[in-house]
């Protein structure tokens, strides 16, 4: 089930980054692993990453890629609302240049029927959830060491998905060998190497120029995908993907911390 999946994925990250974590706290004296902010990053997270499994999961991943390619439109209101921030000339035009590539793609790619407006909306109700950890966790890092502050990111999403599987699903369901292979590679790959180095980037950088890259995954998997499975885009993907990769570089060059 989607929760089980959400849960397997935060549950091992933290796990895995557990014992360095320890360490740390110990040679440094101080750092709880539950704040406010860890609690509600984490629920955030938490929630984000039951709904990204469900909606992917009933609608297509070219749909599921470009409505979570929102969040560079939706991060920048919440930041503002939350932590006052605000966007510059050239970040304002960097977002608009993400999402209007983001919308070219969508207006050609878009294919969606009764069967996927489901998983849709709840794809896009899960891009507002990632928007608004991102922000949380930039309001409440700075103060914590990055392993320490992604633990308890990591746990308290755990906590959240294994309520989900056992209230909606029955149980937390493990899979077969196929399956833990799987989740093994969501726990190295995207979470650790990914929701780890957003939360180390939050630092320093402002959720709206993380978002950035968001549309971005939506262009770099179509182009991993020539070599790998002989995919190649059509004409029509050009030009949108190079909009959105100009809105990414755009935004990090001119980007204010």
């Amino acid at each position: 089930s989607a929760a089980s999946i959400g849960f397997w994925r935060v549950m091992g990250a933290g796990i895995l980054i557990l014992p360095f974590a320890l360490r740390i706290r110990r040679e440094e004296g101080s750092g709880a692993f539950f704040t406010v902010g860890t609690l509600l990053a984490g629920i955030f997270l938490g929630i984000h990453f039951a709904t990204w499994c469900w909606g992917i999961q009933n609608t297509s991943i070219a749909n599921a890629c470009l409505f979570i390619g929102l969040q560079p439109l939706i991060t920048p209101f919440i930041a503002h609302w939350l932590i006052g921030e605000r966007l510059n000339r050239w970040e304002i035009l960097a977002v608009a240049l993400a999402v209007l590539g983001t919308c070219w793609l969508a207006v050609n790619q878009f294919s969606a029927d009764r069967s996927d407006l489901a998983g849709i909306a709840v794809t896009f109700a899960s891009a507002i959830l990632c928007s608004a950890y991102l922000v949380i966790s930039r309001k409440y890092r700075a103060g914590q060491h990055i392993l320490v502050f992604s633990t308890g990111v990591f746990l308290v999403a755990a906590v959240v998905q294994a309520v989900a599987a056992i209230l909606i699903y029955g149980s937390i369901e493990i899979g077969d060998r196929q399956s833990i292979f799987a989740l093994l590679g969501l726990v190295l790959l995207p979470t650790v190497g990914g929701h780890s180095l957003v939360m180390f980037l939050l630092k320093y950088a402002k959720p709206q120029l993380i978002s950035f890259s968001v549309p971005s995954q939506f262009v770099l998997a179509t182009m991993m995908a020539i070599p790998l499975f002989g995919e190649v885009p059509p004409l029509w993907f050009y030009p949108g993907a190079a909009l959105v990769l100009s809105g990414v570089i755009l935004g990090i060059t001119k980007a204010e911390a």
